[in-house]
């Protein structure tokens, strides 16, 4: 095994100044000249992900070549706004990535840990908070904010790499196929390891010997592809819709892919499954994915009436009082998304003690796109044989559901933090809406369906 990495200095530093220095996440860039310097770990490919599908894609820049320093430039400000991704040219070594520059003239490093940072960026955790993480896992190892101390960071970043390699190598770890692909998913089960893992090699020094921990937290965390199926059975000629066979002059259609079909089963208080045809249920367990998620009640009574709507609180961020206020209009105890978390931790609803704030991406892995259900004379795009229990929101945001997802896309709208929302009701139903947080001019409170992961 031959791998290959440099210091991590050029590759944390940078991100502490961006994350840490006291700028705001929200400055804009104005000025149009942008370089960065990218130091390539070994043979291969850097490239400028600017639409984060973790492949090196026509018109993205890209630089390539023997290991070493190389410059991008760019009059565009996706240099400094997307993340990287080197694709070594040994097909068998570790791809990796880098979170964005967010500021001019940077000097960067892709690594394991920049791979792993970049990961749970790309998942919508803030970049100063997932740093912060990082370096509390990692405290064991001794690393200080400034990171002045970095000789056993190498260290572990090499015998992390060969606990990474020895892994992808076992049968059924990760998903085989495509290889950038499991690669990928290596990194969000990873970093849950992490603190055990800086806590056993500062101890021992040697990672192989918990390779079978880290392939059974891969088989919890990594098997489910959260794009499934999209529910659609029939085919249409472009009139009809409802058709049993696919047309010879409209190929390719969603039902002839052969995908893996939506597939739940309820389950009950204590987490158990019940038979398909139960009346009564507490939580669905989605088949494909291994995801577990709440079902709600049509009762006024409880925080999990289906008409419930909350404040967005996550992490950090904390709701403005208008949200508060609008959240609950009649000083309910249960405002925020982080209270009803709490609060349903504490029922331990299914036997589960760790729901969360689902991501953007695992809420779109509940669309029915096939579905021809009509509630209220709106589409509805849940499976209703497993979620009945699609409810009313508040001020018109009917069937809109809160994630952890960040997005900057409506800045541009003088909108400093927004959230993705997907939407399953209604004539937008199937799609996401950038919903406003901890905006004034913009007060928002939406429902609320969180998400847990299978404990049996």
């Amino acid at each position: 095994m031959n791998l290959k990495f440099t210091p991590l200095a050029c590759l944390l530093a940078p991100l502490l100044t961006a994350c840490g220095a006291g700028e705001s996440d929200e400055t804009p860039i104005a000025i149009p000249a942008y370089t960065l310097t990218v130091n390539l770990p070994q043979t291969g490919t850097l490239c400028v992900d600017s639409n984060q599908n973790d492949s090196c894609d026509a018109g993205e820049l890209e630089v390539s070549g023997p290991a070493g320093a190389r410059q991008l430039q760019s009059q565009a400000p996706g240099l400094l706004t997307s993340p990287l991704l080197f694709i070594p040219g040994d097909p068998a070594a570790l791809i990796l990535m880098h979170p964005a520059a967010r500021q001019d003239g940077q000097h960067l490093t892709p690594s394991l840990l920049s791979s792993l940072l970049q990961s749970r960026i790309a998942e919508g955790t803030p970049p100063h908070q997932t740093l912060s993480e990082l370096l509390a896992a990692l405290a064991p190892l001794q690393p200080n904010p400034e990171l002045a101390s970095l000789h056993q960071l190498q260290e572990f970043n090499l015998a992390l790499g060969e606990l990474i390699m020895a892994v992808l190598t076992q049968n059924g770890a990760v998903p085989a196929p495509p290889a950038a692909s499991s690669q990928t998913k290596v990194w969000p089960g990873l970093f849950i390891l992490l603190p055990e893992l800086s806590r056993h090699f500062a101890n021992g020094g040697d990672l192989l010997d918990l390779q079978a921990r880290l392939e059974a937290i891969l088989l919890q965390q990594q098997p489910r592809t959260l794009v499934t199926a999209s529910g659609v059975s029939t085919y249409s000629d472009g009139t009809d819709y409802l058709l049993t066979d696919e047309p010879a002059d409209h190929p390719g259609q969603d039902a002839s892919l052969k995908q893996q079909p939506l597939r739940y089963r309820k389950l009950d208080s204590q987490g158990q499954p019940l038979p398909d045809n139960a009346s009564q249920w507490d939580c669905v367990e989605d088949l494909n994915t291994g995801l577990i998620w709440e079902k709600k009640l049509d009762d006024a009574s409880s925080p999990r009436d289906l008409h419930r709507v909350f404040a967005w609180e996550f992490g950090p961020y904390r709701p403005t009082q208008d949200e508060l206020d609008y959240a609950c209009p009649n000083s309910e105890a249960i405002c925020t998304t982080q209270q009803y978390r709490q609060w349903l931790n504490q029922q331990q609803l299914c036997g589960i003690g760790h729901w969360r704030l689902p991501h953007a991406q695992e809420l779109m892995s509940l669309q029915h796109y096939g579905s021809l259900h009509q509630q209220g004379g709106q589409t509805a795009t849940l499976d209703v044989r497993y979620f009945p229990d699609l409810g009313t929101g508040a001020n018109g945001f009917d069937g809109y559901y809160w994630s952890q997802t960040l997005t900057p896309s409506r800045r541009l709208e003088s909108v400093p933090l927004a959230v993705i929302t997907p939407i399953f009701w209604g004539s937008d139903a199937g799609t996401d809406y950038p919903t406003a947080v901890q905006t004034p001019s913009d007060v928002n409170a939406l429902q609320l369906r969180l998400v847990g992961e299978v404990t049996r």
